[in-house]
């Protein structure tokens, strides 16, 4: 009995939510009980679309890394129609052709075939084309009908700018966008978001200062869209959007368009759709003298390599801005307030050339290291070997199919031939009949071709993987060569094609900046490290205690002032289970003063210590993903044309860098592997 498990999907959300996964459920199940099969699995992607490949469909990934299972836990796929596999031929081959290579095949209830044999083989050879020449088709009228609206100035979809609201919304050809205002004799607060953006104008005016501005629409009780309060930066940036001042939307204007090789929109050109205005002519051109300072550049020479990159403790990242005694530095994003009165993090500023120059450093290191990264790269090779293997395999048959179509041709042709002779036809009459004879074994004959071609350029592929290891030792001549004389503006370019992130593990303590610490100096001026309190320790200085504290624990009150000696921490800060912060500071002073503390710390010389607090630290994980195609395109290195290559390996960089009193972050820096 053959294991089975159905694979579901819908490609939008409205489709998940209504019949079609529960009805193609029904539609497998049935199938695989009709079939004697036994059914073990079910996987459903919802609202995925099937242009995605497998590893970008959830389920679909899960489905994949259980087929690659030892043992496998089920021979067979089905599904309830083509188009389920795949909208492209490639979303809809990779997958299906790695499936095969593991042994495992996919039905189809619909024209109920698998792809176990030859026949089955050529009916998802047809589904597949015919599932790629529906989604062409659905583009290109949906895609037109939303062109045609947009140039009538309707609504056409998407995110609604702030400050407006959809009216006849459902009404086909009606719906459009209005000010989202107050209505007709209506007197409401200012709730409406082109209410709210009259009056941020109107405060601006007044007060000047954005901050001031959305602390006062806060207190009013206006909020964004989200519900969250408005902040400073993200008021001015919606009062002052180009779109608004103007009062008009581009349609496909945006950077994110999907445009042919000369940069024009494939879909249909650019449409700027006007909308009524919020403001009238005169406010906008009062705000855009009050507004009309040139925008801030940064100085070409303060180039931030890894702003961005530098995960901070608090969840935020770091970016460049700031300065240190002058030198470029790197803040915490949350240091800055998304609203008035939100708290902001204590994050330090880190100083940008420590850790720039070390981060740097070892990317260089790992580059230059030609054997690690032929190494790493060998299995990920080997890979690319074993799937060219199964390719081969594939192919072979491919040409097997093709010989036996071409044949079928030449008899077909043949057989056809005799009978328009013996009718008496026209020579074009004659043709045309002749290709309609064989028109249907022509373009299962033009599918085998495609898929032909489409295999032998995987193949093509996995080939110049398998050789991508040797390319490395190139990248490593040209890292030792090079690298070290790169530019900052390089430098950022490749630690953005490593995708190199950098974690700070522990925060920056800072110093305690009040009166110099009596203890601290007390074991600094004897050069001697902070004993631990153990139960033997203990009873060896409890005798000789003096000035014995009534109202809490003295051992609880010894421990709490060598925590402090060991810590650094303020009076203040130690934590309450020691007993108040008075007590123990008054303890602390009396039992040196009487001789107790200089006798006891005798006593303690032989136990397990800690050092005293040095500078502050700051420890730190690389984490580093190596792209072979990419090293070899930055770094110039003539090599193969493999754009869209996802193959990536991550190596271990690194050790401590050197300890230095200028720079904060060169004292400790752990160099983590991801």
């Amino acid at each position: 009995m053959l294991r089975a498990v159905d694979y579901l999907r819908v490609s939008t959300a409205k489709q998940a939510k209504g019949y079609g996964i529960s009805y193609s459920s029904k539609e497998t199940a049935s199938y695989i009980r009709g079939k004697a099969w036994e059914h073990v699995g079910t996987f459903a992607d919802e609202g995925v679309s099937g242009a995605l490949e497998s590893h970008q469909r959830p389920q679909l990934r899960v489905l994949m890394a259980a087929a690659r299972a030892v043992p496998r836990t089920f021979d067979i796929v089905v599904v309830n129609e083509g188009r389920v596999i795949g909208r492209t031929g490639r979303a809809f081959w990779r997958w299906v052709w790695e499936l095969q290579d593991l042994g495992i095949f996919v039905a189809v209830v619909k024209r109920d075939y698998d792809n176990s044999t030859p026949d089955g083989e050529s009916k998802m050879r047809k589904d597949a084309d015919y599932a790629e020449d529906e989604r062409d088709n659905i583009r290109e009228r949906t895609q037109g009908g939303i062109q045609e609206k947009a140039e009538e100035g309707g609504y056409v979809g998407g995110n609604v700018p702030y400050g407006y609201r959809i009216v006849g919304r459902g009404r086909t050809g009606e719906s459009h966008l209005v000010p989202d205002e107050c209505g007709a004799g209506q007197v409401c607060e200012p709730t409406h978001e082109a209410c709210i953006l009259r009056r941020g104008r109107a405060l601006y005016v007044a007060l000047r200062d954005w901050s001031q501005v959305a602390a006062v629409l806060n207190a009013e009780g206006c909020a964004r869209r989200d519900g969250r309060p408005w902040g400073g930066q993200h008021l001015r940036r919606q009062v002052l959007k180009p779109g608004l001042l103007e009062a008009r939307q581009t349609f496909r204007g945006s950077r994110e368009v999907k445009r042919d090789h000369e940069g024009h929109p494939v879909n249909g050109d650019a449409v700027d759709i006007p909308l009524p205005p919020v403001y009238t002519l005169a406010e906008v051109e009062e705000l855009r003298a009050l507004c009309g300072q040139p925008a801030r550049t940064l100085r070409k020479s303060c180039v931030y390599t890894l702003s961005g990159r530098i995960v901070s403790p608090c969840g935020k990242r770091y970016i460049g801005g700031g300065t240190i005694r002058g030198a470029k530095a790197y803040r915490c994003q949350g240091r800055s307030q998304a609203y008035g009165g939100q708290p902001s993090c204590s994050c330090p500023y880190l100083e940008a050339e420590p850790v720039e120059e070390h981060t740097w450093r070892q990317v260089r290191m790992l580059l230059g290291d030609a054997e690690t990264l032929a190494a790493v790269a060998g299995s990920w090779a080997g890979a690319a070997a074993d799937l060219c293997d199964g390719a081969r395999v594939r192919l072979a048959e491919l040409d097997r199919e093709i010989g036996l179509q071409r044949r079928a041709v030449d008899v077909a042709l043949g057989a056809g031939a005799r009978d328009l002779v013996v009718r008496d036809l026209s020579p074009e009459a004659s043709r045309a009949a002749a290709e309609r004879l064989i028109a249907s074994l022509r373009a299962e004959l033009a599918v085998l071709r495609d898929a032909r071609r489409v295999l032998k350029a995987g193949m093509a592929r996995r080939g110049v993987v398998q050789d991508r290891s040797a390319l490395l030792v190139d990248v490593a001549t040209m890292a030792r060569r090079e690298l070290g004389r790169f530019p900052l503006e390089r430098q950022a370019e490749f630690t953005a094609a490593l995708e190199v992130m950098v974690a700070l593990l522990v925060p920056h303590q800072r110093r305690y900046r009040g009166q110099s610490c009596g203890l601290s100096e007390w074991f600094a001026d004897r050069n001697l490290s902070v004993p631990l309190l153990t139960d033997e320790g203990w009873a060896a200085i409890e005798p000789m205690m003096t000035h014995r504290p009534r109202m809490v624990s003295p051992r609880a009150v010894m421990t709490g002032i060598l925590y402090k000696a060991r810590t650094s921490t303020s009076w203040t800060e130690l934590p309450p289970l020691f007993g108040c912060a008075a007590t123990l500071r008054t303890y602390s002073a009396r039992w040196r003063e009487s001789g107790f503390w200089e006798n006891a710390m005798q006593a303690l010389a032989n136990a397990e210590s800690t050092p005293l607090p040095g500078r502050p630290t700051l420890s730190m994980r690389i984490e580093c993903s190596v792209r072979p195609q990419q090293l070899l395109m930055l770094g110039d290195v003539d090599g193969p044309d493999l754009r869209g290559d996802s193959d990536a390996f991550c190596v271990e960089i690194g050790g401590s860098p050197s300890t230095t009193p200028k720079a904060l972050m060169r004292e400790a820096i752990e160099l983590v592997t991801p």
